[in-house]
């Protein structure tokens, strides 16, 4: 919510893509996950468990990157932290757990699923976002009537309880922890985070930029082609949250010490005109992408979500239009800002990990 700096609202998701005739079908669908799962299914609870916490090893070793930089933010985000809860390293935690506990977690799982689906799936809770023309749009009335009577069956009368869970704020318990998990693997994905609206800094197009200037200049040069790494990634968010993360790199401490030295360089950034231009076009051309209308629907349910307006786009888009190579000098404090937290997670080999123990305050095994 960019208007209220720290909040964040979360919700459940039930998408689909229909022919317009088989809008109903949709509905019923939706309305059968949502309404009807059977939860008792101890056999399939264990298939599930284990099922996903393969999946979940999988994608931790193939996007550590991702997982690295989730977790750093998560130190002292509190919608990182619930994001890590739900997708990230605590959520592996969790079915790793509850795989290897199952007998004696089982009677729990079951019923806090029950639980979680009586205080969610409430028709006070439910926004529906919905993509077509005109004719598509006549058949949703009637389904959506329907669907909504559903959701009041199943939900029962608003309580106190499902007013305060619906409502309420959630205490997330965040400390710097700047954890080094090991495998055995013998890359590492290096990632350093923070938030440069928390020092008062505002956002601007020209981080846009400079997340370009990142990959073609700065990062790829010294991360990847002098250090080896596959690749190196930086992002910069409305909200303030910003990272910088290697991918499978045979590095730790000194890519460490490249990302310190990124407000250095941005304080004697200069190029000439010709180059600026160049990374103002490939800036506006990952901005300005072709959009089926699927992705449309996603991007204005995204931006009424979070507080996203027009006005604020057209912004973005002037000030990565009119940059000049100051306004790159001056991200230098914004970069600052967004290191000196220290917020670090690699993700990397068991060898790696240990000789630059120093640099963590926890060091433990990712996988059990």
């Amino acid at each position: 919510k960019l208007d209220q700096p720290g909040e964040f609202a979360a919700g459940y998701e039930f998408s689909a893509k229909v022919f317009y005739d088989k809008l109903d079908f949709a509905f019923e669908m939706i309305e059968e996950m949502a309404f009807h799962s059977d939860f008792t299914d101890e056999k399939r609870w264990k298939e599930l468990l284990e099922e996903l916490k393969s999946r979940g090893q999988a994608k931790l070793l193939s996007g550590g990157h991702s997982a690295a930089m989730l977790r750093a933010s998560s130190y002292d985000n509190p919608m990182s932290y619930f994001n890590d809860c739900i997708g990230g390293i605590a959520y592996y935690k969790f079915l790793e757990y509850q795989a290897s506990h199952f007998e004696e977690e089982k009677a729990t799982l079951i019923a806090k699923c029950q639980e979680i689906c009586r205080l969610v799936f409430r028709k006070e809770n439910m926004l529906v976002s919905y993509t077509a023309d005109a004719e598509g749009y006549r058949a949703l009335p009637g389904c959506l009537a329907a669907f909504a009577e559903a959701a009041e069956r199943f939900g029962g009368p608003e309580t106190k309880e499902t007013a305060a869970f619906a409502g309420g704020s959630h205490a997330y318990h965040l400390a710097q922890r700047n954890e080094g998990f090991k495998t055995s693997a013998g890359v590492q994905y290096v990632a350093r985070t923070g938030n440069f609206r928390k020092k008062g800094y505002p956002y601007t197009g020209a981080l846009r930029i400079l997340k370009v200037i990142m990959s073609y200049d700065y990062l790829w040069l010294k991360v990847r082609v002098k250090g080896g790494a596959y690749g190196a990634m930086s992002g910069f968010n409305r909200t303030g949250e910003s990272y910088f993360v290697s991918y499978r790199d045979p590095n730790l401490e000194a890519t460490n010490r490249i990302y310190e030295g990124i407000p250095t360089y941005l304080e004697s950034f200069d190029i000439d005109e010709r180059d600026m231009t160049k990374y103002i076009i490939g800036t506006i051309s990952d901005l300005d992408t072709p959009l089926n209308p699927a992705a449309k629907g996603t991007r204005d349910l995204s931006a009424f979500l979070s507080g996203v307006t027009e006005e604020m786009l057209q912004k973005e888009r002037d000030e990565i239009l009119t940059a000049q190579t100051e306004d790159i000098r001056a991200l230098a404090g914004i970069t600052a800002a967004v290191l000196e937290p220290n917020n670090l997670c690699v993700i990397g080999g068991e060898k790696k990990v240990a000789e630059q123990s120093a640099l963590f305050r926890e060091v433990k095994n990712l996988f059990a």
